[in-house]
């Protein structure tokens, strides 16, 4: 891996840890928030269709296979793009493209 590589790994990991460190302080938020909404409305209103509306859970799930799907699908556009630049990559980053360096030896 490249150094370049190693310093975006390190920032992407960084992001990752500041987003996981904030579940407990926000979910304690929004615990406190609802508490005291049930505690000041105890009957709250159903909403009108609320059989045909997903949960907050399933809709979550949804958006993360559907997240999921599009990672995949990018990062498979993204590597065909890459492999048709290739050759141009490989000269401008002075790398030996696989066929040549095993014809060469």
């Amino acid at each position: 891996m490249t150094t370049v590589l190693d310093r975006v790994t390190e920032v992407q990991d960084q992001v990752l840890t500041a987003i996981e460190s904030a579940k407990e302080p926000v979910t304690n938020a929004v615990a406190t928030v609802v508490g005291i909404v049930v505690e000041r409305a105890p009957q709250v209103p159903t909403l009108p269709f609320a059989e045909v509306l997903p949960t907050p859970k399933e809709l979550i799930d949804n958006q993360a296979r559907f997240a999921s799907k599009l990672v995949t699908a990018n990062k498979s556009v993204a590597l065909s793009v890459a492999k048709a630049a290739q050759p141009l990559t490989d000269q401008l980053l002075d790398r030996k493209p696989a066929n040549r360096a095993k014809a060469a030896a």
